[in-house]
């Protein structure tokens, strides 16, 4: 029982991470569509594992879903760092019951995945050298998530035994680092609106454009409050 309620949260969750990269996909119109459009798609992907296995359909949750989730989010890593690169700066200023070995081996790749995806952030995150950019945050996120993947496996292996109010340790470990990914999205698009907000007022007093002009300045404003963001 606890594990579907853990299923249910992590989905729901989810969902709220998702929406700020959605709305921001539909509004753009440059190169960082792109890049919020595969965020959005993982942390689709990351809702449909968690309602899959809801719904019970285990196979399709942990043997498809969570793989492919992994691979997005290290398709997301590796445009990110072309992104960066062709940037040159940092970019936050702009139940079926299967035998052990194949599934072991599925959570196996999904966790080198997740550690090469890891390692690209963690090398933007060195060359930033700004705990509050997104590059360090999301490493943050995907630690938490490699913790959980560990957890899942030794759980499954017996190498761990925990209490049955514990049934699931590693879905535990990742409810919370999709609770962490959907604050830090929230937070981090709040305070990108704060600024943008008191920017365009600046502007609006200091310059009093026309309306034309205004449209052309919300949409700049727009644009970085999404490079703030990543």
């Amino acid at each position: 029982m606890l594990e579907i309620q853990l299923h249910l949260v992590n989905g729901v969750v989810a969902l709220l991470a998702a929406a700020i990269p959605i709305y921001l996909t539909v509004r753009l119109s440059n190169d960082l569509t792109q890049l919020t459009a595969i965020l959005s798609f993982f942390i689709l992907v990351q809702a449909v594992h968690s309602w899959l296995g809801f719904f019970g359909f285990d196979f399709l949750s942990d043997d498809v879903f969570e793989p492919l989730s992994s691979a997005v989010l290290m398709l997301f890593g590796i445009f990110y760092y072309w992104i960066a690169k062709q940037k040159k700066v940092s970019i936050k200023r702009m139940m079926i019951t299967f035998s052990p070995v194949p599934v072991l081996f599925i959570f196996l790749g999904t966790i080198v995945l997740l550690l090469a995806t890891l390692s690209i952030f963690v090398w933007l995150a060195a060359r930033s050298k700004d705990i509050r950019g997104f590059q360090f945050q999301i490493s943050i996120f995907i630690i938490i998530w490699v913790l959980g993947g560990i957890a899942y496996i030794l759980q499954d292996s017996g190498t761990i035994v925990v209490s049955p109010l514990q049934s699931d340790v590693g879905l535990e470990i990742n409810v919370v680092s999709v609770a962490f990914l959907s604050i830090m999205i929230w937070l981090r698009f709040y305070y990108s609106q704060r600024s943008r907000k008191r920017t365009m007022h600046l502007w609006m007093r200091q310059i009093m454009p026309p309306s034309y002009l205004k449209n052309i300045m919300r949409n700049y404003m727009l644009y970085m409050s999404v490079s703030y963001i990543f």
